[in-house]
C-alpha cells in the first residue's frame, strides 16, 4: 500500500480489539505499520484507513484502472447519521425523544457493523460519550468529526490526541479555534466584515 490516510492510536482504541475488532467498520491497514505516529511525514507511522474502495456492491472495479479516481459519490447524508442524531437529541432531552427508539436505531447500525447482535447495546449504555465515540466509528473520514467535537465541547481545551496542536503527545488548543477564520480575501472585499476573534 503506497500513500493514504493514517489515523492516531486514539481512534484505533475506539474499536474493541483495535485492529482485530469484530466491528466491521474497523478497516485499518496494519501490515508493516506502527500504531504510534512518531513522525507525521513517515507513512509507516500510524494505521492506514481503508474505508472507501472504488468497487461496487458486486466487487467490480471502477472505470479508472490506475485507481486515481473513484466512480462513487461522497456520502453527504446517511441514514446512520440521522439515527445517531436522534439518539443524541434524545439524550440531550428532546421532548419527543424515546431512549428505546434510540437504542433500536443504534443497534441497527451495530448489527450491520458486527454482522449479528453481539455488539448490541441497551438504553442504559446511551450517554453523550458513547454517542460521540459511535459517531467516530460510524462516520469516520466523512467530515463530521471537527463539528462533532465542537458540539460536544471537546475540540479545543478538553480533548487531546496525538499530534493535536502539532505536538506529538498532543496539546489543547485555544477556544477561538472552534470558529474558522473568515478568508482574508472576503474581509478585504467587504469592510463590514469583522474577522473572527483570535485570527
Amino acid at each position: 500500500m503506497g500513500g493514504g490516510i493514517r489515523t492516531t492510536k486514539e481512534f484505533v482504541e475506539l474499536f474493541p480489539g483495535m485492529e482485530n475488532s469484530a466491528d466491521q467498520r474497523e478497516t485499518f491497514f496494519t501490515q508493516d505499520q506502527n500504531l504510534e505516529i512518531a513522525d507525521v511525514g513517515r507513512f509507516k507511522d500510524g494505521f492506514a484507513i481503508q474505508k472507501f474502495k472504488n468497487i461496487d456492491v458486486n466487487g467490480n472495479a471502477g472505470s479508472d484502472t490506475v485507481g486515481d479516481f473513484v466512480d462513487i459519490d461522497f456520502p453527504v447524508f446517511r441514514l446512520s447519521d440521522a439515527y445517531l442524531m436522534y439518539a443524541e437529541a434524545t439524550i440531550r432531552g428532546a421532548a419527543a425523544g424515546d431512549l428505546n427508539v434510540a437504542e433500536g436505531y443504534i443497534n441497527q447500525l451495530r448489527e450491520r457493523a458486527y454482522g449479528n447482535t453481539s455488539g448490541n447495546i441497551t438504553a442504559s449504555d446511551l450517554n453523550l460519550d458513547f454517542i460521540l465515540d459511535e459517531r467516530a466509528r460510524e462516520l469516520h473520514w466523512e467530515t463530521h468529526r471537527r463539528q462533532d467535537l465542537i458540539r460536544f465541547g471537546k475540540f479545543t481545551t478538553s480533548k487531546v490526541w496525538a499530534w493535536k496542536g502539532n505536538v506529538q503527545s498532543g496539546t489543547t488548543t485555544a477556544p477561538f479555534r472552534n470558529l474558522l477564520p473568515i478568508p482574508a480575501q472576503e474581509v478585504n472585499l467587504n469592510p463590514n466584515l469583522i474577522q473572527n476573534p483570535g485570527y
